[in-house]
């Protein structure tokens, strides 16, 4: 296996967490940095290439990948993952047909969990699942057995299941709610210090976890196609209370929350969208 960026927070948490538990794995590491010799030699090597490089630039770079590997003569599986997923699948599949490698196939695929949080025993365990978008089969690679046997392994050995009910646009947008929601607050939290200071006290891990996360979260605001909607409603909501102090974020994320998911639960939730939820509804 070929990880593309496997040394940043995603790809160093799959070899540590992840990899070890589905087997006996080798696994090669490639930056944007490593020279291009270096690069068509892993590639041509490699049976499974997972990319996980940040969300900005994604789609460029996957779309990059697939170019530098028209000529790999061994089929080939590639694993995107970002945490939005209908620009990518739009480019990458215009992108694979025009490369027409039958040896290649993608599969566009979410992982829902992550270094904070992925473990069977954690409270907000049913919110860990891989999402799985859309595949793209080269004409020699056929995925349905190969996609099987490793979906398995992951709700054999992490109780990890795999969703398989939504496209990429329909990821977007439920994302969006909920994911998206809990990043306004991280929003609220970079843009006003004393905030920041609140949430820290109140929420020390969510508050952690956003401050470790702020490129990707200020990424997935801009770039996911559904977030002006739901910046809306957060500012909308907040407009409302006093804007001064933890329950005025609560209450306005529940607002928002309401507005938007009108007291559903959300199919493709995230730990901290949850933790968000629970805390308003114990104020």
């Amino acid at each position: 296996m070929l990880i593309i960026g496997g040394e940043g927070e995603f790809g160093r948490f799959l070899r540590r967490d992840i990899l070890p538990g589905l087997g006996e794995i080798h696994v090669s590491l490639i930056e944007r940095d490593t020279p291009r010799e270096e690069q068509e030699s892993s590639l041509e090597s490699a049976r499974h290439i997972v990319l996980a490089t940040p969300l900005a630039g994604y789609a460029e770079r996957a779309c990059e990948l697939f170019y530098q590997s028209r000529i790999l003569n061994d089929i080939t599986t590639f694993w995107l993952i970002p945490s939005v997923q209908a620009g990518v699948w739009r480019a990458v599949s215009a992108t694979l047909e025009i490369v027409a490698n039958p040896h290649l196939s993608a599969v566009f695929l979410h992982p829902m969990y992550g270094p904070n949080g992925f473990r069977e025993t954690e409270p907000e365990a049913r919110t860990f699942q891989n999402v799985l978008t859309a595949t793209y089969a080269g004409a020699n690679h056929p995925l349905a057995d190969e996609l099987t046997e490793i979906m398995n392994l992951f709700l054999t050995r992490f109780n990890i299941r795999t969703a398989a009910s939504f496209n990429p646009d329909e990821h977007d947008r439920i994302t969006a709610y909920s994911q998206g929601l809990s990043y306004c607050v991280a929003r609220l939290m970079f843009e006003r210090p004393d905030l920041d200071q609140i949430l820290r006290e109140e929420m020390s891990d969510l508050h952690h976890s956003f401050s470790g996360n702020r490129d990707l979260i200020l990424d997935f605001v801009r770039i996911n196609s559904y977030m002006p909607q739901v910046s809306a409603a957060f500012a909308d909501a907040w407009r409302q209370t006093n804007q001064s102090n933890y329950h005025d974020v609560l209450n306005a994320f529940a607002r928002a929350d309401a507005a938007l998911n009108r007291g559903a639960d959300s199919p493709i939730s995230t730990k901290w969208y949850e933790k968000l939820r629970a805390a308003a509804r114990g104020t």
